[in-house]
């Protein structure tokens, strides 16, 4: 895969790869900010901006940054998580310098006004209270609290109706100063666009950008203590995560727990506590794991929902399959199903240019270059029964696991 990192003298760095069987081009700012970077008291700001950066620039109004490109078919979209910021464009690729442009232009050049930020305040705390209203959304805010207490991972990416309402346009501006700036901004490109159009952009919307020079923000979180919740809410089903911190990107057991993760609870049918929890008992609807690296701490869990006379014994066979990770390691074919599993899952991922321009601006931001996919497979490969017990071993039982519960009133 012909792949090109270049670094301009302002300190933006962009991710190009040529595809020239596409009629496509997918590209975007990646920035290396999200709810975990917001102030002190203001979460909510990063996707706050985010929404606010489609509201008007120096030249355009709200309805000419929508029109722009959806007007020949482009799809503009944004969004933010933890640790990042994005705004990008899928559409063909002979509007690359039209994309480029417009983004560069909502990206830098958003002007917030007062009476749009007034506006969209009150979308964002619907937006809020829609997430509010839904448990298997909440739970996992209110989980994510419980995991990092007194540190902002454990704020909610929307903020609150009390963090949004005291946003200033001057707060707002002095945030993207801090986080927009130099080593913490990748541009990337991935689609029908030759390096002689790139580098033609590059001139015109891309070497002029003037970034600010970085500050360190980041903190890692202390170290948690064991918590248990019950939250009674007005619903039909009892809900509850249990599980807690795991492995940042690319340290420790980083692959083999991933490995783990998709064995015990996967997206697919066969996942361990689907087969034992669900087709087994037939207990619950709905019962998956997850595992969320950050660049300093990881997170674990794993969600069920379920009628209230059936939380216990859920709990109870999600611990034995912990316990059995724990103490008996894979047999050969076992392990090489489950290799090949994530392997296809992972392929099936890779296969779409707009995610391998997401990756790739990602592993840049985060690691200074560029990971192979190849390299991502032969870890997997290399992975060992013994790789995966120390993992299961080091998470289920040296570390702290907590839980909460929604319980029906």
């Amino acid at each position: 895969m012909d792949v090109n990192l270049i670094e301009l003298p302002n300190g933006l760095r962009i991710v190009h790869r040529y595809v020239p069987y596409t009629r496509l081009v997918h590209c975007g700012y990646i920035i290396d900010t999200g709810s975990r970077d917001d102030p002190e008291s203001r979460a909510g700001m990063a996707h706050f901006i985010e929404h606010m950066a489609f509201k008007g620039t120096r030249k355009r109004k709200t309805f000419h940054v929508i029109n722009y490109l959806e007007s020949v078919g482009g799809d503009v979209n944004a969004y933010t998580t933890k640790e990042k910021t994005c705004f990008y464009v899928s559409m063909l690729a002979e509007y690359f310098d039209r994309a480029t442009e417009l983004l560069t232009d909502i990206t830098f050049d958003s002007v917030f006004p007062d009476k749009e930020i007034i506006k969209e305040k009150q979308v964002i705390s619907e937006e809020i209270d829609m997430y509010r209203d839904t448990p298997d959304e909440a739970i996992l805010e209110d989980f994510d609290l419980m995991v990092y207490p007194d540190h902002s991972l454990g704020h909610p990416i929307l903020g609150t109706r009390d963090s949004i309402s005291q946003f200033t346009r001057d707060e707002i501006m002095g945030h993207i100063r801090e986080s927009y700036a130099q080593g913490q901004v990748v541009f990337g490109v991935v689609g029908n666009v030759s390096r002689q159009a790139l580098d033609l952009v590059i001139r015109k919307y891309l070497a002029p950008l003037q970034l600010p020079a970085a500050r360190v923000r980041r903190t890692p979180p202390a170290t948690p203590a064991i918590q248990d919740q019950v939250v009674e809410i007005a619903t039909d089903q009892a809900h509850e995560i249990l599980g807690g911190r795991a492995y940042a990107a690319r340290k420790g057991h980083f692959a083999a727990f991933g490995l783990l993760t998709n064995l015990l609870g996967g997206p697919a049918m066969n996942s361990r506590l689907n087969m034992n929890v669900r087709e087994k008992y037939g207990l619950t609807y709905n019962i998956h794991a997850f595992y969320q690296p950050f660049t300093d701490t990881g997170m674990w869990g794993i969600y069920y929902a379920c009628d209230t006379d059936n939380i216990a014994r859920i709990r109870k066979l999600v611990h034995k399959e912990l316990k059995q990770l724990c103490e008996m390691p894979l047999g050969p074919i076992h392990l090489s199903q489950a290799k090949k599993q994530l392997i296809g899952q992972l392929t099936l991922s890779h296969e779409s240019l707009l995610s391998q321009m997401l990756n790739m601006s990602k592993e840049v931001l985060d690691f200074d270059h560029m990971l192979p996919f190849e390299q991502y497979i032969a870890e997997i490969e290399a992975i060992e029964a013994k790789d995966i017990q120390a993992a299961a071993q080091e998470i289920f039982e040296s570390s702290p696991i907590s839980t909460i519960t929604y319980r029906p009133t």
